[in-house]
């Protein structure tokens, strides 16, 4: 195994990035490797995040957090992601920049939660997700851009302890916080409304299970407010419906899509399995993820414009 850590290093006049990488066979054993090249013990209590290469996480992901879980000193509200490609990279773009690496994964994810385009998760809440047989872990997943900078490409789809391979882009993993209930601060839906650009902002969001036996509905009632929509006689009630229409017909087809991807990749990002367990236990089966794959799912969506600007 190899491992980076980055640090940061306080000179007289700046405040530098230090990354170091060691090697081992356990994550442990790779740590006391790294210590061997520092002044000083690594103090991973101010540990932010944790970013894991996509191979690596093809494998039980758990065999390499289950260190963080054993030292009492390691905080488990670290954020997580899943890497495209070399990890060095990601470590190093901080080296010339006032911030360091871990402050700016911190507030990279934190963001990305902020604008619903991924679920929130920490070391703790990932950690109890993978145990669960009924739900599946859905992690930011980063690539390094074309200018050097990390970009959000989406979510990485974890199926049981792993991950599947497959991901959502960004706009589906803000369909995903929808159907998963987990929205964040904002949550903002853009399309062209015959040629004209139409954004539309969650106001609020209802969601309510249909369950029977092979299949699954899940009924959605969403308040939109219009963040964004350049043309004249917005109060007018007939282009409201037509609106309120078009969204629905679209959101809806973008939604089962999601779905369809989600039991493609055998991965219950949404908890479905949750609330079959818990309601209809004569239903869920400890093999959820193939059951899960298997079921009639589909969403229903209501949309309903409420605000047409800040006066209104």
């Amino acid at each position: 195994m190899t491992a980076y850590y980055a640090y940061p290093e306080a000179t007289a006049t700046e405040m530098k990035t230090i990354v170091i990488s060691g090697e081992g066979v356990s994550p442990r054993d790779v740590r006391q490797d790294a210590e061997l090249k520092v002044e000083q013990t690594m103090d991973l209590s101010v540990l932010s995040t944790v970013l894991i290469s996509e191979d690596t996480a093809e494998h039980n992901i758990y065999e390499y957090l289950d260190i963080y879980f054993r030292d009492a000193n390691s905080p488990i509200t670290s954020k997580m992601a899943i890497i495209q490609g070399d990890l060095k990279p990601f470590f190093e773009l901080s080296e010339n920049k006032q911030s360091t690496a871990g402050e700016f994964y911190d507030r990279f994810i934190t963001s990305l939660e902020d604008n619903s385009f991924v679920i929130p998760y920490t070391l703790q809440t990932a950690s109890t997700v993978i145990f669960e047989d009924a739900q599946d872990l859905a992690l930011p997943y980063l690539k390094m851009g074309e200018d050097n900078r990390p970009k959000a490409e989406g979510v990485a789809l974890f199926s049981g302890k792993s991950f599947t391979g497959k991901t959502l882009n960004a706009d589906e993993g803000l369909l995903l916080s929808i159907l998963n209930d987990s929205l964040g601060f904002s949550t903002r839906i853009a399309h062209l409304y015959k040629d004209s650009p139409l954004t539309v902002r969650v106001n609020k969001l209802k969601r309510k299970l249909n369950i029977t036996e092979n299949k699954i509905v899940i009924n959605l009632k969403i308040d939109f407010m219009l963040s964004e929509f350049p043309q004249d006689n917005i109060d007018n009630a007939n282009l409201r419906k037509e609106l309120e229409k078009f969204l629905q017909a679209k959101i809806e087809q973008d939604l089962n899509e999601v779905i369809k991807k989600l039991q493609e990749a055998k991965s219950d990002a949404i908890g479905l399995g949750r609330s079959v367990r818990a309601f209809h236990p004569e239903w869920f089966k400890k093999d959820w993820n193939e059951r899960f794959s298997e079921l009639d799912i589909s969403a229903k969506l209501k949309v309903e414009i409420v605000k047409t600007g800040i006066l209104e």
